[in-house]
């Protein structure tokens, strides 16, 4: 005898629960395929930031974007200074510093060309941006600071 009719309703469910699957996991695809920032970070442009509640020196802000697989601000075009320029906060560490004594540089190893760092002192070689302007500032002030990474 012919086992059609009984391995048909087994079939259809087979076929029920693999289609749901695919339909689920393309669905899954699509959504984590879209670039995204983590939660309480910012989108803008291609990238991703996320602005410190807290404060810190130079090197611990850096250190501290590091451990989320980021680097401190590199502003990197027009629009981008825009933005930050237009943000109305006391100041926030960037990643721009000057090392060397040879100029300064960003932290993902570009050379700055923009506007005049302000300075007071020879011995500040860490940069704020405060509202619109770049001021060198001591490495050990505490100040809270931005931290960037590309959208995923």
């Amino acid at each position: 005898p012919c086992l059609w009719p009984e391995v048909v309703p087994g079939l259809a469910i087979g076929f029920g629960i693999l289609s749901i699957s695919l339909a689920i996991a393309l669905i899954w695809k699509i959504s984590n395929s879209q670039p995204h920032c983590p939660e309480q970070w910012v989108a803008y442009r291609g990238s991703c930031y996320s602005f410190s509640k807290q404060k810190k020196d130079w090197h611990s802000s850096r250190q501290s974007c590091r451990a989320q697989g980021a680097h401190l601000l590199v502003i990197s075009d027009i629009w981008e200074m825009e933005l930050f320029k237009s943000i109305q906060t006391e100041c926030f560490w960037i990643g721009l510093r000057n090392s060397t004594g040879s100029g300064w540089i960003w932290e993902d190893g570009s050379i700055f060309n923009g506007i005049n760092v302000l300075s007071n002192s020879p011995v500040q070689h860490c940069v704020v941006l405060m509202k619109d302007h770049f001021w060198a500032s001591s490495c050990e002030f505490a100040a809270p600071w931005i931290c960037e990474k590309s959208l995923r």
